[in-house]
């Protein structure tokens, strides 16, 4: 079974960017992911504290990236 935190790994490498996410009742979170290039929109949902974490940890070190080398990284 692929998770939503493979699905997001994924769709960063086709070119996706978060560019939203909100926390629902019941551990989950919903993130939305924009292709600027190709102008489409994708949504994951995550269930699970360990799920979300999991996510979490992932852009956060993403923007820890993107304030070193910039947003095009």
């Amino acid at each position: 079974m692929s998770g939503s935190y493979d699905d997001l790994k994924d769709k960063y490498k086709e070119g996706y960017r978060c560019i939203y996410t909100e926390k629902g009742d019941n551990d989950t979170m919903t993130m939305h992911l924009k292709n600027f290039r190709e102008e489409k929109i994708h949504t994951i949902q995550a269930k699970g504290d360990m799920e979300i974490s999991q996510i979490e940890d992932f852009l956060d070190k993403l923007k820890q990236v993107e304030k070193k080398n910039g947003y095009d990284c």
